[in-house]
């Protein structure tokens, strides 16, 4: 399946939880055999660009996109309790 170039993006992150790394394709395939070589990735594919400055990706069905749904679905859903559980948490912890 051949894509304009560079609109498939394989999104892996390593020891350092605050970064992420990716590599952009232009093939679906090519970009779910460079993800199989990472331990955890997702795969997104360019929806709309305005002016190289604002993107919107889809996320491909391909590596751990379930995991990755289930987090965001689940943080989405209770993060107001879990915001007012770190809150509490915190001021009993000082």
């Amino acid at each position: 399946m051949s894509i304009e170039k560079g609109t498939i993006k394989v999104v892996w992150v390593e020891e350092n939880p605050k970064e992420i790394h990716s590599h952009m394709f232009s093939i679906l395939e090519e970009a779910v055999a460079f993800g199989r070589t990472k331990n955890d990735f997702i795969i997104f594919k360019l929806l709309k660009r305005k002016k190289f400055e604002e993107f919107s990706w889809e996320l491909v069905s391909a590596g751990k996109n379930k995991e990755y749904l289930t987090l965001v679905t689940t943080y989405l859903k209770h993060r107001k309790k879990f915001f007012y559980l770190l809150q509490k948490i915190s001021r009993f912890l000082k």
